[in-house]
């Protein structure tokens, strides 16, 4: 019962932070039908790999980033997986970016000590 308590709460905080970034992205708050959409947010919290409630509030900041017109909840919760995998690989990219950085500088450093600098 204790877990199902803390999805409760974490899915009320979810509708929470859904509200708060729809309020700072369109200046007014969201209609919405709490008891109603915290369920779906629960199913979030309940996903097979059992997400974290940062990693879903992560995603639902990811989602007002994107092109959605109104960012209504309805396509958040049909594509959550999906946002979650994009996210996740843009992530990925900009690690991946920021290494090859630092080794390009690493490799320009390189080349001026034994070239001098131009």
């Amino acid at each position: 019962m204790a877990a199902q308590d803390s999805v409760t709460r974490q899915s009320k905080g979810l509708v929470g932070h859904y509200s708060k970034c729809y309020e700072v992205k369109y200046g007014k708050k969201p209609v919405l039908n709490v008891y109603r959409d915290r369920w779906g947010f629960v199913d979030m919290l309940d996903e097979p790999s059992t997400l974290p409630y940062a990693t879903c509030k992560k995603v639902i900041e990811y989602y007002f980033k994107t092109t959605s017109v109104g960012h209504p909840l309805k396509t958040l919760f049909i594509n959550f997986d999906h946002l979650l995998n994009s996210m996740n690989e843009q992530n990925k990219d900009a690690e991946e970016r920021a290494k090859l950085r630092k080794q390009t500088e690493q490799r320009v450093k390189e080349w001026e000590a034994t070239h001098g600098e131009r």
